[in-house]
């Protein structure tokens, strides 16, 4: 028997990574569902609160090997098609959304039918074997500075795995690994509402600095738009081993519609990262000042459209705001409903003003706006339809 293949190596400092063969193959046929899992945890407050050895850090999570990462990720069924690093950040592409990784924390963004939670025991086993950092408190609870999982609600759950298929499992499993959680169910109980589970561990320094999530989740796209993220591409074609068609495809669409061009006065480098699916679909990672990002990904079928944009970009850095934003991204899209959702600690300056504000919107109707205050966070949610003016004149915004 032939030995096993060595793991792939990737080193950051590299920059890129592209699994070729992964891209040439990827088949999303039978792609379905949109709406993401998304999982965010806060091993230190910042990079540097990690534990250092001679006043140095010895060890982070972005320390962690290719192989390490890949092994987690088979546990909640996808494959890493891409990566892309800066001096701060590393973006990893997903078969099924995205994985950022900073020193101190990481983000796993899951669409169709993963199993998001079930790498948290994994999870909890790899820092501590690699990093030797330990955040259990007793035989099975840990506690990390702080976790974040939220998600809309699927337009499929019967056929999601059983621990995904309701809420209430997904608590249930949270609380069996996290203390001092607890839960939000926000919007209308009309298969569109948005769930929130968040841990506190008050025993840690907060956060001072800027933190922010913003979120627009999509449905019912233009399919006038949607025709941007179909391609006639068939798994398995390439045009040669040096080129991949499918990265290539992605990075084209990416400027074709705009996406490039959300933080014109951007004067740092700006790393892409994108993929045009066969055959539709989409996805993009962006890394803008080092430390932030903002993602795109999108499922354009016809009955189930949909699409996704987050970022923890700090608009007043780009002399830009969350509305302006919510309005770039409208035009790429173009749907006929969508949610807007922002985490952030910082309330009162002039890129968020406008939003809290927000009663109106050309071609849309309000249906929601909820304001929660989470302790250090406030978290504003926003729902919109469009109207009937907005479907007759196509949705000029």
């Amino acid at each position: 028997m032939a030995p096993p293949p060595p793991p792939i190596e990737y080193v950051p400092s590299d920059g890129t990574f592209i699994d070729h063969e992964l891209s040439v193959n990827l088949d999303s046929t039978e792609a379905f569902e949109g709406p993401e899992k998304l999982l965010e945890i806060w091993f230190y407050p910042s990079q540097s609160q990690i534990p250092k050895n001679n006043g140095e850090i010895v060890k982070s999570l972005r320390s962690i090997p290719f192989d390490q990462w890949s092994k987690l990720l088979d546990l909640v069924n996808c494959k890493i098609l891409s990566i892309t690093s800066s001096d701060k950040l590393n973006a990893f592409l997903l078969s099924e959304s995205s994985l950022f990784v900073y020193d101190h924390k990481l983000i796993l963004k899951t669409c169709g039918t993963t199993t998001t939670l079930y790498c948290l025991n994994a999870l909890f086993k790899l820092i501590k074997s690699e990093l030797n950092w330990d955040f259990i408190i007793d035989e099975f609870k840990t506690q990390p500075y702080k976790v974040f999982y939220s998600r809309r609600a699927f337009m499929f759950p019967f056929k999601q795995q059983l621990i995904h298929q309701n809420w209430n499992n997904e608590v249930e499993y949270l609380d069996q690994f996290f203390i001092n959680g607890y839960q939000y169910l926000i919007g209308r109980i009309n298969n569109s509402q948005w769930h929130l589970y968040l841990t506190n561990n008050s025993d840690i320094q907060p956060n001072e600095s800027f933190d922010s999530t913003f979120e627009i989740l999509m449905t019912e796209l233009s399919p006038a738009k949607s025709s941007n993220f179909i391609t006639s591409r068939k798994p398995g074609f390439e045009i040669d081993e040096n080129d991949d068609l499918g990265h290539f495809l992605g990075k084209s669409t990416l400027s074709n519609i705009g996406l490039n061009n959300l933080f014109p006065e951007s004067s740092t480098k700006v790393l892409h990262d994108a993929f045009q699916f066969t055959p539709c679909g989409y996805s993009s990672n962006t890394i803008i000042n080092q430390d932030s990002y903002y993602t795109v990904h999108v499922t354009p079928e016809k009955d189930w459209s949909y699409s996704s944009f987050e970022t923890n970009v700090n608009p007043i850095l780009f002399n830009t705001s969350y509305l302006k934003i919510l309005q770039d991204v409208l035009k790429m899209f173009k749907p006929n409903k969508f949610q807007v959702i922002l985490i952030n600690n910082e309330h009162d300056d002039y890129s968020t003003i406008d939003l809290f504000k927000l009663n109106e919107l050309n071609g849309y109707k309000k249906l929601d706006k909820i304001i929660y205050d989470l302790g250090n966070y406030q978290l504003l949610y926003l729902s919109f339809e469009i109207t009937e003016d907005g479907l007759i004149n196509d949705l000029t915004i």
